[in-house]
């Protein structure tokens, strides 16, 4: 297939079908489509990644496999964005079977590059967060679900700041050594790092009437 304009737009009117939900599209072919794009280097692999990203969290019939096995075509060691969209699908159960301990490793690998960006390194540590904390393939461990939403706040994923406030609220139900929870000023100051994000300002509103 060449690559051209009319190509181009097919490819985007069926990607904003994706995101639209909307059950007209037929998936498969938008995924034939993709896969084409792929080999001849049409499009960029943060563009593959969030494709697959959609497919993966879309409810149409049979998307999430198919981001999954775009993934793995696309050839996932090639790019830190490919990594981690795997990762998550693997330690998610989307899109196929869980692999706990191949996503997690994966993550860990892109939590430790250098050469990948900031975004992709905070949304690694806040999986691993989320497995410690949730105990999803591995034993709960508050102490490190703590430190990498942290790590994951630091490297400006600031999604990662409203459970970081939840742990100092005491919400977790359990501590890390050394901690004394609830702490209010700092689940305050955890919140306060999440930006505009709806669910730390709806959090810190809730203390701030509290303590008035």
């Amino acid at each position: 297939m060449s690559v051209d304009s009319s190509w181009f737009g097919q490819i985007e009117r069926e990607w904003a079908q994706l995101r639209q939900r909307d059950p007209t599209l037929d998936v498969e072919k938008f995924f034939r489509h993709i896969v084409s794009a792929n080999k001849v280097g049409f499009l960029s692999p943060e563009s593959i990644a969030a494709i697959a990203n959609g497919l993966l969290t879309s409810p149409l019939s049979g998307a999430p496999y198919l981001g999954r096995r775009l993934l793995k075509l696309a050839g996932p060691d090639r790019h830190p964005s490919l990594r981690v969209a795997l990762a998550l699908s693997l330690v998610t159960q989307t899109g196929g079977p869980a692999d706990y301990e191949g996503g997690h490793v994966i993550l860990g690998d892109v939590l430790k590059d250098e050469t990948a960006s900031d975004p992709l390194r905070g949304m690694a540590a806040a999986a691993i967060a989320d497995s410690a904390r949730l105990g999803r393939g591995m034993d709960v461990d508050v102490e490190t679900a703590k430190e990498m939403y942290a790590t994951a706040l630091e490297l400006g994923h600031r999604s990662a700041a409203y459970n970081l406030g939840l742990y100092w609220e005491g919400h977790w139900g359990r501590s890390a050594p050394g901690d004394i929870v609830p702490d209010s000023t700092k689940a305050a100051q955890a919140y306060r790092r999440g930006g505009s994000n709806a669910k730390c300002t709806a959090r810190l509103n809730a203390l701030r009437t509290r303590s008035s």
